[in-house]
């Protein structure tokens, strides 16, 4: 049944694209965006009640906020697709004990927050509304957390002073497209009406959103922690980001699977985090004893 629902569904937007092309091909566009899990289990939500919630407005959503308070530098958490912020449990747990402040949001459609779809432009615009609320020290995202905030870089141009750690962020969302043709078994012909309904929406077309491309434009510190052998986040695709990226760290890491999560990982985020509280301090103090 799991694969024959892919091509029913395919069947159906080949059959409605006959008689009705636009919507057909919006219909599809939305599934492409709809992640089909990502709701929080009672077991997460006895983590998440450790923290101090509330509901922000963010591009037009309402997202559940999750904050742990700190005092040695703010860190804010994005997780990635199907998911929600009690994927970040471990680190969490480990940014606790050195007093980091910690903020996490569930992205539309994911958690606790509102909405049926998610993709990189909407969650960039989250991004943005939240910075607006509360300064940020370090970024760190997983998957399509991170692709946001490499993004929202690219787009706003205002995250030279916040390092950026990315975690498992695919590169090329072409790959993506060829997925879903390939999984609903569309044409070619529904596939450019497909890419010509992304380039109307958000003013680009598949093979010009590029993770790796828009990393040339980053003056940030990163980390970058990849998977050898990550099937969503192919490797040799997404080791280009780290190419262009010119003051970006690349952890290369093997047999953890797309989430990266693993104590040694935890550790290395860590220690970068630590690593770049510092030498802000030390900037800070030697850009004021310059002043005096």
């Amino acid at each position: 049944m799991n694969k024959l629902l892919p091509k029913l569904i395919g069947l159906k937007f080949k059959l409605q694209y006959i008689f009705n092309k636009e919507k057909a091909v919006s219909e599809a566009f939305d599934l492409f965006c709809t992640p089909r899990k990502g709701k929080t289990k009672p077991y997460e939500l006895q983590f998440l009640k450790t923290a101090i919630q509330q509901t922000v407005k963010l591009a037009n959503h309402s997202v559940k906020l999750y904050e742990w308070k700190g005092t040695a530098g703010t860190v804010l958490l994005l997780h990635g697709w199907d998911s929600n912020s009690y994927r970040w449990k471990s680190l969490i747990e480990k940014l606790q004990e050195q007093n980091f402040h910690i903020l996490a949001i569930d992205a539309p459609a994911h958690g606790l927050s509102n909405g049926k779809i998610l993709n990189v432009p909407l969650y960039t615009e989250c991004l943005k509304d939240l910075l607006e609320l509360y300064p940020i020290d370090i970024l760190v995202g997983h998957s399509i957390g991170a692709m946001t905030t490499i993004y929202f870089e690219k787009k706003y141009k205002c995250l030279d002073r916040i390092p950026i750690i990315a975690l498992g962020p695919p590169s090329e969302l072409y790959l993506f497209f060829h997925q879903f043709r390939k999984m609903l078994g569309l044409s070619k012909r529904f596939m450019k009406a497909l890419e010509k309904q992304l380039h109307n929406r958000f003013g680009f077309y598949p093979k010009e959103f590029s993770i790796a491309r828009f990393a040339r434009e980053l003056n940030a510190d990163g980390l970058l922690v990849l998977e050898k052998n990550d099937p969503l986040a192919p490797y040799q695709f997404s080791k280009r980001i780290a190419d262009k990226w010119k003051n970006c760290e690349l952890i290369t890491v093997e047999g953890v699977g797309h989430s990266l999560k693993h104590p040694d990982i935890d550790n290395k985020i860590l220690n970068f985090i630590e690593n770049q509280i510092k030498k802000y301090k030390t900037n800070k103090i030697d850009s004021e004893g310059l002043l005096q």
